[in-house]
């Protein structure tokens, strides 16, 4: 005698047949939740606005950031740090170069906001000179009035490297807050560079 097994599945065949309606459903596509990160500008996941006591640290140096600065992600390799500017359009960023020839640098920087060379005498008596951190820095504020364009820069000598501090804007901008740079650089400190 043959012993017939059903599982559960043949039960439910053999119980539907001769039933002649057939039900379908509908299944919503199953969302992928997207990760909270993405949600976020570079700008949003940077540090905190600091207030202007606090000594922030970043690239071989601490210095004070005004109010409303914060350090934000660069996408050049060639800065050591970038700075945003509440409020502004300002990019303001360190780089370091082993040149630092300083009429060269003012003439380049006269060029992208569409002035033409200055004699090294011109730029000298542009310069404004002070110290950080037991060094030279070597400040100019360049402003195309007609073409409403600025730059305000640094260069500092770390040999053997030279340091170029410079924020670029709009001239309305970059008035507002050239003291602000300046108060910055003033209050640098370098990690082993300091006399």
């Amino acid at each position: 005698m043959m012993k017939i097994v059903y599982t559960i599945p043949m039960i439910a065949l053999l119980v539907s047949c001769g039933r002649e309606d057939v039900e379908t459903y509908q299944v919503p596509k199953e969302q992928k939740a997207a990760p909270e990160m993405q949600a976020q500008t570079p700008v949003e996941r940077s540090a905190p606005v600091a207030s202007p006591s606090a000594p922030q640290s970043s690239a071989g140096f601490t210095a004070e950031l005004p109010e409303g600065w914060k350090e934000v992600s660069s996408s050049s390799a060639m800065r050591k740090v970038s700075y945003g500017i509440e409020g502004t359009d300002i990019d303001f960023y360190l780089i370091s170069l082993s040149m630092g020839d300083v009429p060269s640098n003012v003439n380049r920087w006269r060029g992208q906001v569409g002035l033409p060379n200055a004699t090294p005498a011109e730029i000298e008596k542009d310069l404004q000179i002070f110290t950080a951190g037991g060094h030279e820095v070597k400040f100019i504020e360049i402003y195309n009035e007609e073409g409403g364009k600025g730059i305000v820069a640094a260069i500092i000598d770390l040999a053997p490297s030279y340091w170029y501090f410079t924020g670029k804007g709009t001239v309305q901008e970059l008035k507002a807050h050239a003291s602000d740079m300046r108060t910055y650089l003033e209050s640098i400190k370098f990690e082993g560079h300091n006399h």
